[in-house]
């Protein structure tokens, strides 16, 4: 489950007890200069009211955090957390979060190459360090990182194009396959076999990596109703995707229907995809629980 955070401490900390209580299993954070709340202190204050629920990002933007302070704010996240915490991320894509801070965008290219060097460098500190790195367009010396995870840190590597999907497979536990979206945040949309091929890509590099097993296939869900009456829906989604009502099923970013279609429909993409896992957003929450219940141990 993904979130921003919330507009209040109190409210907060009780999403992330009634994200425990609900059987979902990890509550994520994105990571936009917009949202209501900072991932990392967010996430510490989760720790601190639930005993059991993974933490996580979902995605960190490379650009936004040096990487030694990056693997430190982890670090210490899993420490807070017990070993609770798994890390996502990605290349950066809203330009929004580039311009209000002052950084540099630059072109699509640019970013994956920075990303690549960026994922070496955090994995090594994380594994302790110390590291020194030089590379096209990041540096470090003689960087070690402290605390050191106790065990290694489930990584994420979350993204849309091919270069990012063959990366996180060669690199990550967990390829996330997202719809690209535009700088300005509007979200393409991807049909069920533009995913068939992202997943054949992660296959076929994680193989061509020599990795002794696949990498975990996630779906991000950006609209998830799961609702007794999916007609109105259903028709909301056509109108706003541009996408026909009797095919709306067929785009795996938008998930709706009732409870017992959307778990039909999540079991037939785990079947297809291997998709063992998907992202919703927190507003889904209490829409989900009953879906939650019916899939538990399945």
């Amino acid at each position: 489950m993904a979130s921003g955070g919330a507009a209040t401490e109190r409210e907060w900390r009780e999403l992330a007890r009634r994200v425990e209580g609900s059987g979902v299993d990890l509550l994520t954070m994105t990571d936009h200069i917009h949202q209501p709340m900072a991932p990392f202190t967010a996430l510490a204050t989760a720790a601190a009211v639930t005993t059991t629920l993974r933490l996580g990002t979902y995605v960190l933007c490379q650009d936004l955090r040096n990487p030694v302070i990056l693997a430190k704010e982890f670090a210490t996240l899993d420490l807070l957390s017990d070993g609770r915490a798994e890390m996502g991320l990605g290349a950066g894509w809203r330009r929004s979060d580039y311009t209000r801070t002052g950084i540099g965008f630059g072109s699509r290219p640019e970013r994956f190459d920075r990303f690549v060097e960026y994922v070496d460098i955090v994995g090594a500190l994380l594994a302790g360090g110390p590291v020194t790195y030089r590379g096209r367009h990041l540096s470090v010396a003689d960087a070690s990182n402290l605390p050191v995870p106790a065990k290694p840190v489930p990584l994420l590597i979350g993204g849309s194009r091919r270069r990012l999907i063959e990366l996180a497979a060669r690199r990550a536990d967990t390829v996330s396959i997202a719809p690209s979206r535009h700088p300005d945040g509007r979200r393409s949309t991807y049909w069920d076999t533009e995913i068939d091929d992202r997943v054949r890509w992660a296959y076929v590099a994680a193989e061509a990596a020599g990795r002794p097993a696949r990498p975990e296939i996630d779906l991000a869900i950006h609209e998830c109703r799961v609702v007794a009456d999916p007609a109105p829906v259903l028709a909301e989604f056509s109108a706003t995707f541009g996408v026909p009502e009797d095919r709306v099923g067929a785009v795996p970013s938008l998930l709706v229907g009732t409870p017992e279609q959307v778990v039909e429909a999540l079991l037939a993409r785990r079947e297809r995809w291997g998709a063992s896992r998907v992202t919703i957003p927190d507003t889904a929450l209490d829409a989900m629980a009953p879906v939650v219940a019916r899939l538990a141990g399945t």
